[in-house]
């Protein structure tokens, strides 16, 4: 679940250039420079980034502690356990206690995870045209996330994240592995919501997560969030022309046929006024909803997929609660309110 992080610790004093665990890389603005880093080494180059400003006794930590932890090359997600004993490393490499690691607060912070689609990841990542009211983009066929004033979605294909980010380093055949699987329809697709700050976990109720401590005591809770998030991601494939159709419907159906959802809504938007706009657009949505190809791939075989690889995660996280998951994730949140 978690990635990337920004991390604060306070009254944090100790001499840093001691550190045989740390790497220093000079200095920036008042703060000493350090990485830490993972068990790969230094020719991996996957480090915590560490700014220490010994004046006010401020230690920052950023980047990705799962890749830290697990390793460059990992398809894996931490655990509740595993990102237990990630920190403990952390806490243990400087010198302290994981108790007093844990009264460490954060501000931007990645909740995400690697979903296996039965699809490429390139063929999917068109039909996703909404999540909430988000402004979309679009990277070539790998990318796709939608901007929001307090957080962001982004989903790409992490095969082929993995496989660019990682040309240079090939000692163990790792990169070669990668290509097989992508060449086999093993297809990856990572999904994380990037929290901007504390306002982005009490917008979404999650304010009580205040510090590592928080997350290391409600990491379940976190599942519920990024499933519940993913409730309202909506895919336009195929829709059927069905006789059921209301004479509104079907001319729905036939401009997002021809103009695709983003430009529909766009138009909305641009042409209408709020309370109209609003209401075609939801129309719009239920007509995905309701009318969409069950043969092709859609949201409800997107979410199955979610589910599958949920039922997965259960294997290692047996504390998870897949009925919630579940209840969370086909929750009807297509509403643009």
């Amino acid at each position: 679940m978690i990635d990337n992080i920004k991390i604060t610790l306070r009254r944090f004093n100790s001499d840093l250039s001691k550190n045989p665990n740390l790497e220093s890389h000079g200095k920036s603005f008042g703060s000493e420079i350090y990485r830490l880093y993972n068990h790969e080494g230094e020719d991996k180059e996957i480090y915590l980034l560490l700014k220490y400003n010994p004046e006010k006794q401020v230690l920052k930590i950023e980047n990705s502690i799962r890749k830290w932890h697990l390793g460059g090359f990992s398809l894996l997600d931490l655990t509740e356990k595993s990102v237990n004993r990630a920190f403990e490393k952390i806490s243990k490499k400087l010198g302290i206690t994981i108790d007093e690691f844990r009264k460490a607060t954060f501000t931007q912070c990645e909740i995400g995870l690697n979903i296996r689609t039965r699809i490429p990841v390139e063929d999917i990542v068109p039909m996703i045209v909404r999540y909430s009211t988000f402004k979309r983009y679009q990277f070539g066929f790998e990318t796709v996330g939608f901007n929001g004033t307090d957080l962001d979605l982004k989903m790409y294909d992490k095969c082929e994240e993995l496989l660019e980010h990682n040309k240079k380093y090939d000692k163990k055949g790792k990169r070669k592995a990668f290509k097989a699987l992508s060449d086999r329809n093993y297809n990856f697709f990572r999904i994380e919501f990037n929290m901007f700050d504390k306002q982005s976990f009490i917008n979404k109720d999650l304010s009580h997560i205040k510090n590592i401590g928080h997350i290391l005591d409600n990491y379940l809770e976190l599942y519920s969030f990024w499933a519940k998030e993913m409730s309202r991601v909506v895919l336009l494939n195929k829709l059927v022309m069905s006789k059921e159709m209301t004479p509104k419907q079907y001319v729905l159906a036939r401009v997002l046929e021809i103009d695709g959802f983003t430009s529909f809504e766009r138009n909305c938007l641009k042409r209408g006024k709020g309370n109209i706009s609003s209401r075609i657009i939801n129309e719009a949505l239920e007509v995905i909803h309701c009318f969409s190809n069950p043969i092709r791939y859609n949201t409800n075989k997107f979410k199955l997929d979610i589910l599958k690889n949920l039922k997965r995660i259960k294997g290692k996280e047996e504390d998870l609660d897949i009925n919630l998951l579940t209840k969370n994730l086909f929750h009807s949140s297509d509403s643009i309110n």
